[in-house]
């Protein structure tokens, strides 16, 4: 299973996170949201996925990085951010940054989570 897909499941599986978007787990994009218009939503995306340890040339370890946007009209991310840090710390994942901005009418929170897995 890819590395999106499983961050996917995960986070539609929590009913934790689902309960403060908008529309449930209808409210969960990969890459970009369309003009959702009715927000809270969450964006996820895998930004990176490096090497990290090869022996003879095959990939023992790799370096994944996923971005999480969540977007509200109001700037209220806490319970949002609390619920997706307990999904992707359950899969292995570190929060690695974040950082808040606005644009337009909307407060856009986004956190890096990292972690390391087995090569494929």
């Amino acid at each position: 299973m890819s590395t999106a897909r499983m961050v996917y499941q995960a986070l539609v599986c929590s009913k934790e996170l689902t309960q403060f978007l908008a529309h449930g787990k209808k409210g969960i994009y990969h890459g970009r949201s369309p003009d959702a218009g009715t927000y809270p939503i969450l964006v996820y995306s895998v930004i990176s996925d490096v090497p990290a340890l090869s022996v003879d040339g095959m990939e023992l370890e790799r370096r994944v990085t996923v971005r999480i946007h969540i977007l509200t009209k109001d700037g209220r991310f806490r319970e949002i951010h609390r619920a997706v840090q307990n999904v992707l710390l359950s899969l292995g994942f570190v929060r690695a940054q974040t950082q808040e901005l606005t644009e337009k009418d909307i407060f856009v929170e986004i956190t890096d989570y990292k972690t390391v897995m087995e090569g494929e």
